[in-house]
């Protein structure tokens, strides 16, 4: 019994002296100003990565939240009628100057930390040329051209989508999983975790409209006193607009088609055998509004896919 009582006292102790501490601390982080703080806060973080790494422990990668992307909606004369009033347009048009504001910033940003996909952007640019580069490229967040900042980024995005489709066609949860961030992940599982016997096979046709970034969003996600490995800070999230044409074919255990087949199709043969015979399906037209995030601090970050977005009824969007 006595034993009990002295344990019990000696954590008492502890307890009173682990309050004792955090009474100081934050005693002496009164006279700290708000950015101190915050300087103070990352400080500790990057000790707990370091106290990480030196056991042989991968830190965790800092996710940003989801950034407050939006659909740009036209307002020229031809949508007139989608707005009940003037105010109401006034209102979309300026949402639409304020999206273009904030892509032109993030697209300084990233071009600043050098950390454009395939893109090198020289920092020992005289102020001049620096400001007229800047002044030419950070408003091309929508282009398509291929000598354009985010022509690199646009085919990796492409390139991951297709490689998306296809896994979650391959019912590859686990996969699914690396490739997509919440909210997204549940939505993507759920198309891919399929319990039927039915094969599936996806293909991907051509885009019908180019690749279009429609809200671009830059921000620092590490704070460390040394560069990560991957040479970057920053940490991009992006709104795409996938304007694609791509086919899906089902095939029962006995490799039958249960889709209906392209009109320029083969007949099936009398006598398959064991081979599956492939049926051509009816390419169709799949228009996607997904948002996209990749952390270039994280060196084996990819792009990965966060969160599905829905154009108002009603509405045309801009691009």
């Amino acid at each position: 019994m006595s034993q009990q009582k002295t344990w019990e006292k000696r954590q008492e102790q502890t307890q009173q002296k682990k309050t004792a501490q955090v009474a100081e601390a934050t005693k002496q982080d009164e006279h700290l100003t708000d950015e101190e703080k915050q300087m103070k806060m990352v400080e500790l973080i990057e000790t707990q990565r370091e106290l990480m790494r030196s056991q042989g422990r991968t830190p965790p990668v800092i996710t940003l939240p989801l950034l407050d992307h939006m659909i740009p909606y036209s307002v020229g004369f031809r949508a007139r009628k989608e707005y009940p009033s003037v105010l109401d347009a006034f209102r979309q048009f300026s949402r639409n100057r304020t999206n273009d504001g904030k892509n032109a910033f993030s697209m300084r940003h990233i071009a600043v930390a050098d950390s454009f996909p395939g893109i090198e952007v020289d920092p020992k640019l005289g102020w001049f040329r620096a400001m007229w580069l800047y002044a030419r490229r950070v408003f091309q967040t929508h282009s398509i051209k291929p000598d354009a900042w985010i022509a690199p980024m646009r085919q990796e995005i492409l390139d991951q989508y297709i490689l998306l489709n296809e896994t979650i066609m391959n019912g590859n949860t686990k996969r699914v999983e690396e490739l997509t961030m919440a909210p997204y992940t549940q939505e993507a599982t759920a198309l891919a975790d399929r319990k039927t016997g039915i094969l599936y096979r996806w293909a991907f046709h051509r885009e019908v409209t180019s690749l279009r970034i429609l809200s671009l969003r830059a921000a620092d996600g590490e704070f460390g006193k040394h560069m990560p490995k991957s040479g970057s800070r920053v940490a991009i999230q992006a709104l795409v607009r996938f304007d694609t044409e791509q086919s899906i074919e089902m095939y029962d255990k006995d490799g039958n088609a249960l889709h209906a087949p392209a009109p320029s199709a083969a007949p099936p043969p009398t006598k398959r055998g064991k081979a599956l015979h492939i049926v051509p399906a009816v390419p169709k037209r799949v228009t996607e509004y997904l948002v996209v995030d990749r952390a270039f601090y994280d060196p084996d970050g990819k792009w990965k896919f966060r969160a599905r977005y829905t154009p108002e009824p009603g509405r045309t969007p801009a691009v």
